[in-house]
């Protein structure tokens, strides 16, 4: 298969899971280019409906059930009541990601659950491993491992929408109108 520019890898490092109605998830994804050096980062919060641990490994995905309240790239908070159709495509890649790798967390044997205190030492601590990413200094390694669980998937479409999506995604949500007059 040939490579595409619109070919990514998602990586999503989960930090906080709490397992309460909504289930909350708190992490960051790091969007990567396959074709060529390019990365993007966003931190987010995501309250999941329906998804008790034992509901979740046994249910498909619904991404109707995902709702963002908080999605941040290097320089800001992201407006989440955009209506773009090459946004909503975005948002949902992200949404099927953050899935899988919750999905992977619970049925993970060889990685154990861990459960941290939150206490301000290692509040700092967990902002000293993310400040770097945010800078996009190149740190997002195994180190990383130390701080949450992470899953990475590679994305390539092969329509419009998805092409839209990696686009959007790639910009950091900056350029989405573009995609629309490029892509159509």
């Amino acid at each position: 298969m040939k490579m595409s520019p619109f070919d990514i890898k998602i990586e999503t490092l989960l930090l906080v899971t709490v397992w309460k109605q909504p289930s909350i998830f708190q992490g960051c994804f790091k969007i990567s280019s396959l074709y060529f050096q390019h990365e993007n980062y966003f931190l987010f919060r995501c309250e999941v409906d329906n998804s008790g641990e034992i509901e979740f490994i046994e249910t498909d995905f619904f991404p109707e059930n995902y709702h963002f309240t908080h999605i941040y790239n290097q320089e800001q908070q992201l407006n989440l009541d955009q209506q773009s159709e090459s946004w909503e495509h975005a948002v949902y890649v992200l949404k099927y990601s953050l899935y899988r790798t919750i999905k992977e967390m619970l049925t993970n044997n060889s990685q154990k659950h861990q459960s941290l205190s939150m206490d301000e030492v290692f509040v700092d601590s967990l902002l000293a491993k993310i400040k770097p990413l945010l800078a996009k200094e190149p740190l997002w390694n195994e180190s990383m491992s130390e701080i949450g669980f992470a899953v990475s998937m590679d994305f390539c479409p092969e329509e419009n929408m998805g092409e839209s999506a990696a686009y959007t995604l790639m910009s950091a949500f900056e350029t989405h109108e573009l995609i629309q007059r490029e892509i159509h």
